[in-house]
């Protein structure tokens, strides 16, 4: 999955998810025990796909991303509004949309150069929208999967 809205914070996520459409693909709850060692966390949160779109595709994952703040705009307001309540400075919650986007730098170009430097670009919409909902934004850089060598 490529871009992930993480949630977490001091609220019941089974109560507002219950009141939504979504369908997230991981729920956590204060007190479950998560990482290694196993921890009781603190929080509840969900992480949810807002695109499908790969590594690569930076512009559909923008595009996918705006279509379901749009969508959603309703149910995702009503989480910032929940999470500021409970904490008003977001010290211990969140809101996060996390692009996960293929780095680029060290390999050619359609030309064949090498590229040197990697710059990605949110429109004004999606920072608009982002920041009408109390949403961060985030790029998460992953290596570049090159097709495999094919000759024997």
């Amino acid at each position: 999955m490529s871009c992930i809205l993480r949630v977490y914070g001091h609220f019941d996520v089974t109560a507002f998810l219950a009141g939504t459409a979504f369908a997230p693909h991981w729920v956590w709850r204060a007190g479950d025990l998560l990482g290694r060692p196993p921890r009781p966390v603190g929080d509840s949160g969900f992480l949810l796909a807002t695109s499908q779109a790969e590594f690569d595709q930076p512009g559909q994952q923008i595009e996918d991303t705006i279509l379901f703040l749009e969508t959603h705009n309703a149910s995702l307001l009503a989480m910032h509004q929940r999470l500021t309540a409970t904490d008003p400075t977001l010290n211990h919650s969140d809101m996060e949309l996390d692009f996960g986007i293929e780095d680029r730098v060290g390999t050619p170009d359609e030309q064949g150069r090498e590229i040197v430097l990697q710059g990605d670009y949110f429109p004004s919409q999606l920072i608009r929208l982002a920041g009408q909902l109390g949403l961060s934004l985030t790029v998460s850089r992953y290596p570049r999967t090159l097709p495999e060598d094919t000759e024997s």
